[in-house]
């Protein structure tokens, strides 16, 4: 009967070590599977934070765009005013210098006459200056 207790000690540890070796490997398959779902749950997270990320990159790139397109057209705009205003001031400036010649002129024909610079009220204006 000894001898019975003897193997009986020496395989009753045996069998304590192998349930608890059991008992490990259960928990850390439990483990790695819980582990497995929570990954998988946050590369969906990511995957969904990229595709939302990427909309609102196509959005932002849209608008940019857009704006771009408004500011080209108010340039264009104030371009085409700024020729226009530049154009208005070139003719002002001729029919302005055709004005002052033709005053010249009378100024001309009045030395000549001896009345130079007389207006209708009697007051005396100088002539000349211009066209020069």
């Amino acid at each position: 009967m000894r001898q019975h207790l003897g193997l009986i000690g020496g395989i009753l540890p045996l069998v304590l070590v192998a349930i608890a070796l059991i008992g490990f490997i259960l928990t850390l398959r439990n483990d790695l599977t819980a582990i497995k779902a929570e990954l998988d749950a946050v590369q969906q997270d990511l995957s969904s934070l990229a595709s939302s990320l990427e909309n609102e990159r196509g959005i932002r790139i849209e608008s940019h765009i857009d704006q771009s397109q408004d500011l080209v057209t108010i340039a264009n705009d104030f371009t085409e005013r700024l020729n226009g205003l530049s154009q208005a001031l070139a003719i002002a400036e001729s029919e302005q210098r055709t004005i002052m010649a033709d005053h010249l002129g009378f100024a001309d024909s009045l030395r000549e006459m001896g009345e130079i610079g007389i207006l209708p009220s009697g007051e005396r204006r100088e002539y000349g200056g211009y066209g020069r």
